[in-house]
């Protein structure tokens, strides 16, 4: 199980190092994300991409995680806050938007999972899988932007679609129900992981200075970490001759 853990902190931590060089990179781009009250729009792009590079180097290395990971999640809830819910509250009828937002969640629970603080793991476990059943049923709209993940030379596309989505779903419950140990999570990961790299890695070797796609690529990337790391975690149930006791493993 740590492998699946160190893994998944790889993934993760190397999804937020790409984020934060693009902070950087795309600064004044970057700056406009930032909601038009806040004043130093330019330090806050870069304050977050020194962050974003620190707290991944910290989780690699394994040195004052804690705190790197709680830091990701509060900078995350607030993008969440700040930037999607007034997003979906301007466009609720784009689909897109959601997607994002959700995305957001998952990895934010990601960070939580990250922490090793059980209490902070089983909240992130959710954060983490049921945004995942949201994204789930998106591929069963056949939104454009969902399908278009699926290959276009997979043979009888909108079929895989519906399996990617029924098998997200499937897994991401049983993460949150915890059956099956880590299988339903391992089951995630390698799938998006499989398709993760069937659809981004061409595009980015079409296009390798393409900063949009860095950054669906790196999204991708960072939930399969989340995926490795929900498989390692214990698994916490209720022994049936002792109820009241609860059981970790």
């Amino acid at each position: 199980m740590d492998k699946l853990t160190i893994t998944g902190k790889w993934f993760y931590a190397a999804a937020f190092i790409i984020f934060g060089i693009q902070h950087f990179m795309y600064a004044q781009f970057v700056a406009t994300l930032v909601p038009a009250w806040i004043p130093l729009k330019l330090f806050w792009a870069y304050f977050v991409g020194v962050a974003f590079i620190l707290a991944s180097i910290s989780i690699i290395i394994n040195k004052y995680a804690l705190f790197s990971s709680v830091l990701l999640g509060i900078i995350l809830a607030m993008f969440i806050v700040l930037i999607h819910i007034p997003n979906l509250v301007s466009h609720p009828q784009e689909p897109q938007r959601w997607t994002r937002a959700l995305q957001d969640v998952v990895i934010m629970g990601t960070a939580l999972m990250v922490t090793g603080e059980l209490k902070l793991q089983t909240a992130g476990k959710y954060l983490f899988a049921v945004p995942i059943i949201i994204l789930a049923l998106q591929h069963f709209t056949h939104a454009s932007f969902v399908t278009a993940k699926v290959p276009a030379w997979f043979p009888a596309v909108e079929v895989w679609d519906y399996i990617v989505g029924v098998v997200m779903a499937i897994a991401a419950i049983g993460i949150i129900t915890n059956r099956y140990m880590g299988a339903p999570a391992l089951i995630l990961a390698l799938l998006l992981l499989t398709f993760a790299l069937l659809y981004h890695v061409p595009l980015l070797l079409a296009d390798a200075h393409n900063g949009q796609q860095w950054t669906g690529a790196m999204l991708d990337i960072a939930i399969v970490g989340g995926a490795f790391i929900a498989a390692a975690l214990p698994a916490v149930y209720y022994k049936p001759s002792q109820s009241s006791n609860l059981i970790t493993k």
